[in-house]
């Protein structure tokens, strides 16, 4: 990989950023950072298709995707979809994403015990990824374990939100080559 391409591009999908607490907390931890770039999909033209041609520069020219989203019904908002299905079903068979890591990074209103195997979701988060996980594997991109935050409708939504935040920028330190913290992932 070339050493120049150290951008991280943070594709963000929740409805409203700025009426939230836990995915607002969590893109402010990153977003000022060098080597960071964040697209809210929410704030783009939501009328008309996502201009492939644009998208594949802006990924050619990244190193890393962050998928970033409130768990809603077990998977993304509708709009990150939408992107998957006009931008990343091309990028997918170009040499644009191939080789890149791939991580998400999502936020439930269920505490950690509800996403078990027998808990009251019946399954795991991980689980629940898997469309993420097989199509980034399926484009030749590098999967990571997500980052989940857990919790936003319990009493340990502040907390978990901190640790979130601190989890969410070293991770992102990580992948934009600064990080002092060494290889943890």
């Amino acid at each position: 990989m070339n050493k120049d391409l150290r951008k991280v591009v943070i594709l963000l999908a929740h409805p409203n950023i700025k009426g939230s607490q836990a995915n607002k907390a969590l893109i402010d931890a990153v977003s000022d950072m060098e080597g960071v770039a964040v697209f809210n999909l929410y704030e783009l033209s939501q009328e008309i298709a996502f201009n492939v041609d644009e998208w594949s520069k802006i990924i050619s020219d990244a190193s890393a995707v962050i998928y970033q989203f409130p768990f809603y019904w077990m998977s993304a908002p509708s709009l990150l979809k939408k992107w998957q299905d006009e931008v990343f079903t091309f990028l997918s068979k170009t040499p644009a994403v191939a080789g890149k890591t791939l991580t998400v990074v999502t936020t439930t209103g269920s505490e950690y015990e509800a996403y078990r195997s027998g808990g009251r979701n019946r399954f795991t988060t991980d689980e629940l990824l898997r469309p993420y996980q097989v199509s980034a594997i399926h484009s030749g991109m590098s999967w990571q374990t997500p980052i989940v935050v857990y919790g936003m409708g319990t009493a340990d939504a502040g907390k978990n939100i901190a640790e979130g935040a601190n989890l969410y920028k070293q991770r992102v330190e990580m992948l934009i080559g600064s990080s002092n913290a060494g290889n943890n992932w």
